[in-house]
């Protein structure tokens, strides 16, 4: 059940070609797939996958400027779930900022 996509099908079958056609999460979706050898077992022949940066925060142009040497084979489902965990930990990290910014102003 190969799907490839309309838009980048050349920078698409790198990347695939590149993860031998497998999701290449190892745990940026909050699974440790210990049944799979740590790695997702998604596999094109299964899922349609896609082609993205690790960091799945940047605005897309950035994210449309990352050479392709650097794009990850992600399924959907760890794709989603590593989306949310990197915002969550986008916010925890912001959150704890302001915190320290607003302790540095009764610092005497």
């Amino acid at each position: 059940m190969t799907v490839i996509p309309l838009g980048t099908p050349r920078v698409w079958a790198v990347v695939m070609s590149a993860a031998d056609h497998r999701c290449q999460c190892t745990g940026a979706c909050g699974s440790k797939h210990s049944k799979s050898g740590l790695q997702c077992d998604a596999t094109t022949e299964r899922r349609a996958l896609l082609a993205a940066p690790a960091d799945l925060l940047l605005t897309p142009i950035a994210a449309a400027a990352v050479p392709v040497e650097q794009l990850l084979a992600w399924c959907p489902a760890c794709h989603s779930k590593a989306i949310a965990r990197q915002r969550a930990d986008a916010r925890e990290r912001a959150r704890q900022a302001a915190e320290d910014d607003t302790a540095a102003l009764f610092d005497l």
